[in-house]
């Protein structure tokens, strides 16, 4: 039920500040160092990506206001997500 009244965040190419609470993360080692996924969900429960090496993203569980432009808007698994990039500490 709540999977169905998630919606996309902002327009994409948009600057939009965003308060975010970390759901979970996923640590990807490569030939380049270490790179993150953090899955997060705004005030209203909606979905957001972001990936890489950004540390303004605190630890899981936590919550933090950033500013950061919308990427893109997708599905995966019939549920809306937005991702976004650069994020910076608000």
């Amino acid at each position: 039920a709540l999977d169905a009244k998630r919606e996309h965040v902002g327009t994409v190419g948009q600057k939009i500040t965003l308060t975010l609470t970390v759901a979970h993360i996923v640590v990807l080692d490569g030939m380049y160092g270490t790179n993150y996924i953090f899955i997060c969900e705004d005030e209203e429960k909606n979905v957001v990506i972001y990936k890489g090496k950004s540390n303004a993203i605190p630890n899981k569980g936590e919550t933090t206001t950033v500013v950061a432009t919308v990427k893109e808007h997708g599905v995966r698994d019939g549920v809306k997500q937005t991702v976004i990039q650069r994020p910076k500490a608000a």
